[in-house]
């Protein structure tokens, strides 16, 4: 009779490590320097485990346990498996968004900014530049509240990052993990390089244009995104943290998509905080002056053709494959 094999769920996780490893290897074969490779997310991983790790025998001592020793083993026991994809997502992750950011910042050794004037063309289906219908509707007042909370982006992915190394649904982890890193390399990366942008608070230093002064000139001088705007500036060319600019696609916006996905999947009942916060996330890369209104909308779109491309996979990888029987 025929026998069946799996090839889930190592399969998946392979994939996640080839997805971690492939960034890094494309910028070696390009000859980027080593010394222009860092590794600050990997590393800040790393710090951070230990301190997790003691979470549990602090909580062990905390309750007066009689055993701790002994309970700290039996759950090693009971919980390697999933202790073992933690330890190992908490690495992969972290690893993508390294490649991922350093292709970011040599953007212009790869192909100089060119995409601006087009995506500026894009926007004029809109008949008037979308920052002034943001600021219409918004006004100025709103500006700094948008602003708050446009840079609480960084919670939700610290966050979402730890969500899916601490997953313990299988399914749902390599399918947001391997989401997750495409939506950096794929998006964040190879689509960056292609479109290569700054957006509208670069046109004046990259293109000598005075087109978005107005909109410059409606951002207080103290705004903590006109800061990052300036540390961005002052970072070109120098390997600093958070380093780099691009505009198209917006990875702020899909991020924040990918977070609505997860949490449509886990806990529909709060998908709507989620998606809210999406739209806030992409009203503000164009009330600040991060993106065009094209950014926002292929980083989504794209977020989502990842998603269901990255579930389909999932999906094929879960079903058994027919071995031909032995004689």
């Amino acid at each position: 009779m025929d026998g069946q094999i799996r090839r889930w769920p190592l399969a998946g996780y392979a994939t996640i490590a080839a997805l971690a490893v492939v960034p890094s290897a494309w910028l070696i074969g390009m000859g980027l320097p080593a010394q222009n490779r860092s590794y600050p997310f990997v590393t800040f991983a790393l710090v951070l485990l230990p301190f997790v790790c003691l979470m549990r025998p602090l909580q062990l001592v905390a309750v007066r346990h009689e055993t701790p020793t002994r309970q700290l083993v039996a759950d090693a026991k009971a919980n390697w498996p999933w202790l073992l994809s933690a330890l190992f997502m908490a690495v992969a992750l972290p690893q993508t968004i390294d490649a991922a950011t350093t292709i970011k910042k040599h953007i212009p050794d790869f192909r100089p900014f060119y995409a601006d004037a087009a995506l500026m063309r894009l926007d004029a289906v809109f008949g008037i530049d979308p920052w002034r219908i943001t600021h219409w509707v918004f006004g100025s007042v709103s500006t700094r509240l948008i602003d708050s909370l446009y840079a609480l982006w960084h919670i939700e992915q610290i966050a979402l990052s730890i969500w899916l190394v601490l997953a313990r649904h299988r399914r749902f982890q390599v399918q947001a993990a391997l989401s997750f890193q495409l939506a950096w390399f794929l998006m964040g990366g190879i689509l960056a390089i292609a479109l290569a942008s700054v957006g509208p608070c670069f046109v004046d230093e990259f293109y000598g244009s005075d087109y978005y002064a107005p909109l410059m000139a409606r951002l207080p001088a103290d705004l903590p995104s006109r800061q990052a705007m300036e540390y961005l500036l002052a970072s070109q060319g120098v390997e600093s943290i958070g380093a780099g600019i691009s505009a198209m696609p917006s990875i702020h916006v899909a991020v924040a998509i990918l977070a609505g996905l997860c949490v449509r999947d886990r806990f529909p009942k709060w998908q709507g905080l989620a998606w809210g916060y999406a739209a806030i996330i992409y009203i503000g890369s164009i009330h600040l002056g991060w993106h065009y209104a094209s950014d926002g909308i292929v980083g989504g779109l794209g977020m989502i053709a990842i998603w269901k491309a990255s579930g389909w996979y999932v999906a094929w990888l879960s079903r058994p494959m027919r071995m031909p029987a032995t004689v």
